[in-house]
């Protein structure tokens, strides 16, 4: 079994969508993020700017090429303490939410912006955390009107979503079908590491396992400094420390066989080795489980 391999977009460069698409083709890709801003052509931020017929055409190139568009990239800051940025970047996500489906996609994907204007009081952390709640709870009913899902990536430190506990929390208290989680395992390994990978994936399985709607893939290694052992990368997937093996065996287990498994920090020269990898460690998860 071929699991669902993709890319971001723009990891192959800022093209035109016909251009894009077989570029990215060639890679054995089945699928991308595609952030507009980033991939095509004008530093479009809006889907609006492209037009009805733009957004048909780039929808077209994808699917002519058997490119799924799985997910809009959508990154904005939700903690920001300027309040008409703020808007601004909330009114900006929603409106992906709404066209989301002429592009064919039900994921639009987001991470929550730093907390670190909010660390200069005691409770600085947990003040940015609630803020995030409070402009993701806004999208989130959004997507609920279209059927769409809002894919949150958490990240470990200086992000205001940045544990697999505030990731519980965020669940439990929201309860909704369109909340989602890209579920990035480097991004949530610290900089000082993590002393057990197992513990670290089960925590992530038991908090959010069900609610993952996406993979995104890249790598690490732990190297010496002065202080310890630091993380250090991002690298290719499969070429570092991560259990991806591991994240598969738990993956299918949880009944995810079909989410969008993408690669980061992997342009044309790395993608398809990285694929390879991957399937490799897949092929082994699938293993595990039969036997």
């Amino acid at each position: 079994m071929k699991p669902f391999f993709g890319i971001r977009a723009h990891d192959y460069g800022t093209r035109p969508a016909e251009e894009l698409a077989a570029h990215i083709a060639s890679s054995g890709a089945t699928c991308v993020q595609l952030a507009l801003a980033k991939a095509l052509p004008g530093n479009h931020l809006l889907p609006s700017d492209f037009g009805d017929e733009g957004i048909a055409a780039v929808r077209k190139a994808f699917n002519d090429n058997g490119i799924l568009i799985a997910v809009l990239g959508c990154y904005i800051d939700t903690v920001t303490l300027n309040a008409d940025e703020r808007e601004f970047s909330l009114a900006r996500f929603e409106a992906h939410v709404a066209a989301a489906a002429a592009f064919g996609c039900r994921i639009i994907g987001t991470e929550t912006g730093s907390p670190i204007p909010y660390l200069d009081k005691p409770d600085g952390k947990e003040t940015a955390f609630r803020v995030a709640l409070k402009s993701l709870h806004r999208l989130v009913k959004a997507a609920e009107a279209k059927n769409i899902v809002v894919g949150v990536e958490p990240v470990d430190e200086f992000h205001a979503l940045s544990s697999a506990e505030h990731v519980k929390i965020m669940i439990e208290e929201f309860n909704s079908p369109a909340l989602g989680i890209i579920f990035d395992p480097v991004n949530l390994v610290p900089t000082k590491g993590i002393a057990d990978m197992n513990a670290f994936l089960d925590e992530c399985f038991s908090a959010f396992g069900d609610h993952i709607v996406a993979i995104h893939a890249k790598d690490f290694t732990m190297i010496p400094s002065e202080n310890g052992l630091v993380k250090s990368g991002p690298l290719p997937a499969g070429s570092g420390d991560m259990d991806w093996e591991g994240l598969f065996t738990r993956l299918i287990k949880a009944g995810k066989k079909d989410v969008p498994i993408l690669l980061e920090e992997a342009g044309p020269a790395d993608a398809p080795n990285a694929f390879a990898r991957l399937q490799v460690a897949w092929d082994k998860a699938l293993k595990n489980i039969h036997n």
